[in-house]
């Protein structure tokens, strides 16, 4: 058997079912085994290998396991990069498959290659680089280990060229993956049960791997027993049921007053599966050193980082289920400190709560799109400003439900939409939000979604600048020196019938819900390219009179 029989082999027996890819000709024998495989693992060819790693994010945002991304050396995995270093700062699991040069001119400077240890070390678990065609093949089963097991994230496995038609042992490894729980240590788990239950204001933080079906029951049931309110990192919306009486909002860019006081108020913070990035911690000042807290995550690294009174090496679900006995009561389950949380946090999300100038509001849109979409319909957000309008207004119902980049890698939204209807099998509706920068950047993607026939509903919020940094030019500079940040876009609508999608233009917030609702009911992939005033930046501050 190839050695790139072999490879495809092993990672479908592994469980990976899903691959993107721009084909290369360093892997043409892991080409011709994926095509020979196709009632066992789907491959979409993408138009640009960016796509195709955002695309893989978004399969694993939702599935919770790894796709594979099949790109080419040099400038391939270049622009696969992005996607790759989403995956690690979200810890999400991913395994790229790098074509490389010969093996016998590796270190030549041969044509396009490049030191994948260099290129792809800071933004990956792991990068794997065999030294014959056998290993190359035990790599790729070790690589979907190794990108799930403690905290999962991307990891790249080198094929050189020559390594793909060379015959290898037909013994395969056949059993599918099972990632081990990672379990607390006793002394730690005391700890924490002690503080929480000599707290009276706590507050539970959770994020990225705090997010499923089979944790938010224990987040609720914690929160009912302590009191707690229940606050979720940045982009992890969906942790509990936005409505539910424990929820107390989301830590964006932007700090909230109401859940400042709740901070300083608090007197034990519980972090629950939250690496604590910049945004949701606040460029790390968010818990102060005089606060007392706990820090429970699986990845000994990222405790180690922060100087948590009580760090827990340990996965959510597990730790939740076996602490949950030892909870006490408190007697003020339904208290004023829980209620007027999630009160606060209602008033702050109520459509028409924050003032716009144009004739679209996206506090609006959010409730609408809300309104009309089922509640497991998945939304994703691709980075840029306008994304805060969709995060403060529309609540989400069901577990991975909200999608997108917690980098910020602009040209998410419409491959992850491709990734995330993957991975819910079709089951439910898929709407990308994408600012005109993000849709720029790969919104060649919607082709692939037609090519495809996946259903995908692109939303694309055009106000004609790069508001985020025209915000902050015009703070420190002055509006009238504003450089490089206002654009001229083109007509999104003619540019998605072009590609074969149907497409509406939005341009006041009464067009909107006709026009989301006959996207909404057709059969294929739709784009409304909604135009809003560049002075409606986000729904914060005085960010609104920016311009």
């Amino acid at each position: 058997m190839e050695a790139g029989a072999a490879l495809v082999n092993t990672i479908i027996n592994a469980g990976i079912d899903t691959a993107f890819t721009v084909p290369g000709e360093s892997f043409l024998a892991v080409l011709e085994a994926l095509r020979s495989n196709q009632n066992r693992i789907r491959l979409v060819s993408v138009r640009q290998e960016g796509g195709g790693s955002l695309a893989a994010h978004g399969y694993a945002q939702v599935k919770r396991k790894p796709a594979a991304v099949f790109v080419s050396r040099g400038p391939g995995a270049a622009n696969a990069s992005i996607g790759l270093h989403a995956a690690h700062q979200d810890s999400i699991p991913m395994v790229m498959f790098l074509g490389q040069v010969r093996s016998h001119m590796k270190g030549r400077e041969s044509f396009q290659e490049i030191d994948p240890k260099t290129s792809f070390g800071s933004m990956s678990k792991a990068v794997l680089e065999p030294n014959n065609a056998q290993e190359m093949v035990t790599m790729a089963r070790q690589a979907i280990e190794i990108s799930q097991s403690g905290r999962p994230g991307p990891v790249v496995v080198v094929m050189p060229r020559d390594f793909g038609e060379t015959k290898v042992d037909e013994n395969i490894e056949t059993r599918p993956y099972e990632r081990k729980q990672v379990l607390s240590d006793q002394n730690s788990m005391n700890e924490l049960i002690d503080g929480l239950n000599k707290s009276v204001k706590p507050i539970l933080l959770a994020g990225e791997l705090a997010r499923g079906e089979n944790v938010r029951d224990l987040l609720v049931k914690l929160s009912d027993r302590l009191g707690a309110p229940v606050i979720s990192a940045y982009r992890c919306q969906d942790v509990v049921e936005n409505h539910h009486p424990c929820y107390a909002g989301h830590l964006e860019i932007n700090p909230v007053e109401y859940q400042d006081k709740l901070f300083n108020e608090s007197d034990f913070i519980a972090v629950l599966g939250s690496r604590l990035d910049g945004i949701t911690s606040r460029e790390e000042t968010l818990i102060k050193d005089d606060d007392k807290w706990a820090h429970i995550h699986p990845d000994s690294i990222v405790l180690n980082r922060f100087n948590s009174d009580i760090p827990v090496q340990s996965d959510v679900v597990p730790l939740l289920t076996d602490i949950m006995g030892r909870i006490e009561q408190k007697d003020h389950k339904d208290s004023v400190w829980r209620s007027k949380a999630h009160s606060d946090y209602l008033n702050f999300s109520t459509a028409g709560s924050y003032p716009v100038t144009g004739s679209v509001d996206l506090s609006y849109i959010a409730e609408t799109a809300r309104e009309l979409l089922s509640p497991n319909s998945i939304i994703l957000t691709d980075g840029g400003s306008y994304a805060r309008w969709i995060h403060r207004f529309f609540k989400f119902d069901a577990p991975l439900t909200q999608g997108g980049t917690a980098s910020g890698a602009m040209g998410g939204g419409v491959p992850g939409a491709i990734g995330a209807y993957l991975a819910s099998d079709g089951d439910c509706m898929i709407v990308a939000f994408a600012g005109d920068g993000g849709f720029m950047m790969s919104g060649q993607e919607l082709s692939t979604a037609v090519r495809e026939q996946i259903p995908i509903k692109i939303i694309v919020c055009d106000n004609n600048i790069h508001g985020s940094i025209l915000k902050g030019q015009a703070d420190k500079y002055g509006l009238e020196n504003a450089f490089g940040t206002i654009m001229d876009s083109p007509d999104f609508a003619q540019i998605a019938r072009a590609y074969g999608a149907k497409a509406w233009t939005v341009k006041t917030t009464g067009e909107w819900r006709s026009s989301f609702a006959e996207a909404l009911s057709h059969d294929g992939p739709a784009l409304i390219h909604l135009i809003f005033d560049p002075r409606d930046i986000a729904p914060y501050g005085n960010e609104k009179d920016a311009v």
